[in-house]
């Protein structure tokens, strides 16, 4: 049976102030504090960055992201281009201590340099609902999260090739 009176509204907010990306400074913008409200019942904060490879910086790179998922209680991190293994990034993983992550294949073939790599922090409050999670490509994972009431929620991760 559907319950015909779901608020999208309330389910699904633009922030007031998204982030200026062009214009981005870690401390000002990605970090202020001062934009930060408590979330709305049964929402979600979702993000996504390009990290641009875990391969260098990557201590540094990780503590960027607990700072931000912390500050900004987000319960979906995606994280594109990590370019590495899923095993790497699960123990690179383990100082977020609050997710668990989901991460795709690699491709490391001959004509390939560690290609792509995809993974997607989880809220542990909420890593519990995963049912399955699939990597379909170096570029591409899909989680399928299943909720009380018959709710679904697929969540879908990637990025395109450089040419």
């Amino acid at each position: 049976m559907m319950d015909n009176n779901f608020n999208y509204n309330s389910f699904v907010q633009n922030p007031s102030n998204p982030i200026d990306i062009e214009n981005l400074s870690l401390q000002d913008s990605l970090f202020s504090s001062n934009s930060l409200s408590p979330s709305p019942f049964n929402s979600f904060n979702i993000s996504s960055f390009n990290i641009n490879s875990f391969k260098m910086y990557s201590q540094n790179k990780i503590e960027l992201l607990n700072n931000f998922f912390s500050l900004k209680q987000i319960s979906f991190g995606g994280v594109i281009d990590t370019h590495l293994h899923p095993k790497q990034m699960h123990f690179l993983s383990k100082r977020l201590s609050n997710y668990t992550v989901f991460s795709s294949i690699l491709d490391t073939s001959q004509y390939v340099y560690s290609s792509g790599g995809v993974s997607l922090f989880i809220e542990n409050s909420l890593a519990s609902y995963v049912h399955t999670y699939t990597s379909l490509s170096s570029r591409l994972l899909s989680v399928d999260l299943y909720f009380k009431g018959n709710v679904k929620l697929r969540i879908l991760l990637f990025t395109f090739p450089h040419f």
